[in-house]
C-alpha cells in the first residue's frame, strides 16, 4: 500500500506540468481561432483586369501591388464578364477598402468613374505614360496611389477629408455627419500616375451645383442637383 501510494503521488506530480500545457496551448488555439474570426471580417476588395478578365477578389491580407497570381492564390476571387457592368451613374458603392490594379485609363475609367468609396487605392501595373482624363469617384476619404511608371515616388497617399473635419453652413461650424445633404465628389485626373509631381489636391466648399460652377467639367450634367444639397468638390492631380 505504501509503494502504491508513493507511485500514484509522483504520477501526480508528473501529471500536473502536462495538464497546466495543455491548458496554455487550448488557451492559444481558442486565441487564434477568434483572432482569425475577427480579422476575416475586415477583407477588403480587390478587382483587376489581366487578360481580357475582370477578377473581383475579397482578400484577407494585403498583397503587394500586381501580384496577379498571388492574388488568385491567397484571395477568393471571381470572373465578372465585362458586359455586365454597369456604366450608369452612380457607379457601385463599397463599404470596405476598394484596390483596383489596372494598365490603361479605359480599364480604370470602367472600374472606377462615379463609384462611391472611402478608402480607394489605385495601381498602374504598366510602365506605359496614360493620358490626362478626368475620372468621379464619390464620397473618397483617402486615396493611395502605386505606379510603375512613376520612379521618384511609385507610392503617394493623400487624406481628402476625415469624419473630424468641420465645414461652415450659414456661418456655423457643423461636423459633415450632421449635414444630410452634404455631398463630397472627387475627380481625379490620370495624368497623375505618370509621376512628374507629387500628387495634389484641392477643394471648392459650398457647391450648389456643379453643372453651373463647373460646366466644362466632364460628366457635370450627369450629376442631379437635388434641393439644398450642397458639394465639397475636390480636385485631385
Amino acid at each position: 500500500k505504501v509503494s502504491i501510494s508513493i507511485l500514484w503521488t509522483s504520477v501526480r506530480k508528473m501529471l500536473r506540468p502536462i495538464s497546466k500545457y495543455h491548458l496554455m496551448t487550448t488557451s492559444l488555439l481558442v486565441f487564434w481561432s477568434m483572432y482569425g474570426f475577427v480579422t476575416g471580417q475586415k477583407n477588403s476588395t480587390l478587382i483587376f483586369t489581366k487578360d481580357n478578365n475582370i477578377r473581383n477578389c475579397s482578400c484577407s491580407t494585403d498583397i503587394r501591388d500586381c501580384e496577379y497570381s498571388l492574388a488568385n492564390l491567397m484571395c477568393s476571387c471571381r470572373t465578372v464578364l465585362q458586359q455586365t457592368i454597369s456604366r450608369a451613374t452612380p457607379g457601385p458603392s463599397y463599404s470596405s477598402d476598394l484596390t483596383l490594379w489596372f494598365s490603361d485609363t479605359s480599364a480604370l475609367s470602367l472600374l472606377l468613374n462615379f463609384t462611391s468609396v472611402h478608402d480607394l487605392k489605385l495601381s498602374l501595373c504598366g510602365a506605359a505614360p496614360l493620358p490626362s482624363e478626368y475620372l468621379a469617384v464619390l464620397g473618397l476619404r483617402r486615396l493611395r496611389i502605386h505606379s510603375s511608371a512613376a520612379t521618384n515616388a511609385p507610392d503617394q497617399s493623400l487624406v481628402i477629408h476625415s469624419v473630424s473635419d468641420r465645414t461652415t453652413q450659414n456661418g456655423l461650424d457643423i461636423e459633415p455627419r450632421e449635414s444630410k445633404n452634404l455631398f463630397y465628389i472627387s475627380y481625379l485626373d490620370t495624368a497623375l500616375f505618370n509621376g512628374y509631381s507629387l500628387m495634389k489636391s484641392y477643394s471648392v466648399v459650398n457647391v450648389s451645383s456643379i453643372s453651373d460652377h463647373f460646366p466644362h467639367l466632364p460628366y457635370s450634367n450627369a450629376i442631379t442637383d437635388a434641393p439644398d444639397q450642397t458639394y465639397i468638390v475636390t480636385f485631385i492631380y
